[in-house]
């Protein structure tokens, strides 16, 4: 028989339900198989340092990628995103799972314990991708809900693929429709190749759910093929929708229904889904996604940054939507730091005038339903006996050098002042995952060093393919121009 494994942690404050419940303190928490066993008062004569430490529940990242690094760093500049996208193809040939590895370490750096990763293929095996990122999110520590794409439509433009080739130079025209418009497998093979990733990736931290890249990238075979199959398997679907206005555009002059309709009569709308952006949704839309449970991740810094517009969030809150938040591989400052995101949540949606709209405690449910978007797990993503042993360990002496004590509820400075450079710890599953702000499962410095090596080795690779990227561009920024179904004399 395996025995049990029990450990005692000491911190001066407790943050159980942020922003629902006050903070308590001294405080021990007793950890045994991964889970909270007990809370108990702390001891009085604690030392300095576990006197400064707050614990709270870890934090979820909803919707990510994996990036690694930011696209700028290949020329990928911010701009609207059916200009951005084609720019992707500028980056290297890099490791997947030192990419995947950096940029879940800044995320657990940050106190994020739980992160749904939108997988964006390389163009390499799927699987041998997806086992990359697996082993990255195993080594890391964190829990991870890898979203395996699944697409087979306007690859190249949300419409008539030969008016947009007409647009540009007839010698860009093959090279165009061979780098962007690769083949695409049936439904059914997707599907198949979906379930064997699950075979070999899935564990105790790591699920993989359904990715459909989006309605306009996913015939109606398609999406129906994984309406059934979630139905059938209860895994997670995962998908972008509506985050531009031409994608709006899009849906509503192909689904004369409306996309949501559609989506709803197929089964496809369930609380078993999540959808990332929701930039244009309409309040009609916003209430049938509530009464279907279904989650929104709100990803604020990557739609300013891609030109896509402001999510409604209040319009969602108001609908009794479950909204989540994510960083989408697209903070404001690239640094990962999901308490920023936090921070610009809360003031970018709030109300003009003395009304107080948003209180601290939405804010920090929208990360419970963050961990749901990863786990499928219900009513999770706080601090009590029988809950896994997921926290985030702040240094709140250093968080509070100037503010005099008591003036402000823990939570309000934890949404105030909160940042990654306050984070000295991370635990998962009853794992520490940082500690003393240090990631401990890998070398976080070294596959940083590779990652740069890698990329500037290949600087060739940018430069002989930008000129295509940039005529492939202009070809795409005329077409939207002109409208998604217009075509000027």
């Amino acid at each position: 028989m395996i025995e049990s494994t029990v450990q005692s942690l000491q911190v001066g404050r407790l943050l159980a339900c942020p922003g629902d419940l006050p903070a308590t303190g001294p405080a021990s928490i007793t950890l045994r198989d991964g889970l909270i066993e007990a809370i108990t008062p702390g001891d009085l004569a604690l030392s300095e340092a576990q006197n400064d430490l707050l614990a709270m529940p870890a934090l979820a990242n909803a919707h990510d990628h994996g990036r690694g690094l930011d696209s700028f760093s290949y020329g990928a500049l911010d701009q609207a995103l059916e200009l951005w996208l084609p720019a992707l193809k500028l980056k290297p040939k890099l490791s997947m799972y030192a990419l995947t590895a950096l940029e879940l370490s800044r995320l657990a750096r940050s106190g994020v314990g739980a992160v749904v990763h939108c997988h964006n293929t390389a163009g390499g095996d799927l699987l041998t991708e997806a086992q990359a990122v697996c082993q990255a999110a195993r080594d890391v520590g964190v829990r991870l809900a890898l979203a395996v794409p699944m697409r087979d439509r306007n690859a190249l433009v949300y419409g008539d693929p030969q008016r947009l080739l007409a647009l540009l130079p007839s010698a860009d025209r093959e090279r165009v429709s061979q780098t962007w418009d690769p083949p695409t497998l049936p439904p059914k093979e997707q599907l198949e190749r979906v379930h064997a990733i699950a075979d070999e990736c899935e564990g105790d931290l790591v699920r993989v759910q359904y990715c459909p890249w989006g309605p306009q990238w996913c015939s109606n075979a398609l999406l129906e093929a994984i309406a059934t199959a979630s139905v059938e398997t209860g895994r997670r679907i995962h998908t972008h929708l509506f985050e531009t206005r031409y994608q709006r555009e899009w849906a509503d002059a192909h689904y004369p229904q409306g996309l949501l309709q559609y989506l709803d009569d197929i089964g496809f709308l369930s609380p078993r889904l999540t959808v990332a952006h929701g930039v244009w949704l309409r309040t009609d839309e916003l209430a049938l996604l509530a009464e279907r449970g279904v989650i929104i991740s709100v990803n604020t810094s990557s739609n300013l940054r891609l030109r896509s517009g402001i999510a409604a969030y209040r319009a969602m809150r108001n609908a009794g939507v479950a909204v989540a938040f994510g960083l989408d591989g697209m903070s404001l400052n690239n640094n990962a730091d999901v308490f920023e995101e936090l921070r610009l949540n809360y003031h970018i949606h709030a109300k003009p005038g003395v009304d107080a709209e948003i209180t601290p405690a939405e804010m920090f449910a929208a990360h419970r339903h963050g961990v749901t978007a990863v786990t499928n797990q219900p009513d999770s993503g706080l601090l009590k006996p029988g809950e896994p042993a997921d926290f985030a360990l702040l240094n709140y002496a250093a968080m509070t050098q100037d503010v005099i004590p008591d003036a402000c509820s823990i939570a309000e400075v934890v949404l105030s002042r909160g940042a990654h450079q306050y984070v000295e710890g991370l635990w998962v599953a009853g794992q520490p995952v940082v500690e003393k702000s240090r990631v401990l499962g890998v070398d976080e410095a070294a596959i940083k060093a590779e990652v740069q090596g890698m990329l500037k080795s290949q600087a060739q690779h940018v430069y002989s393919l930008q000129p295509l990227v940039n005529s492939y561009q202009r070809a795409l920024q005329q077409f939207y121009a002109e409208g998604l179904h217009q075509v000027k004399e």
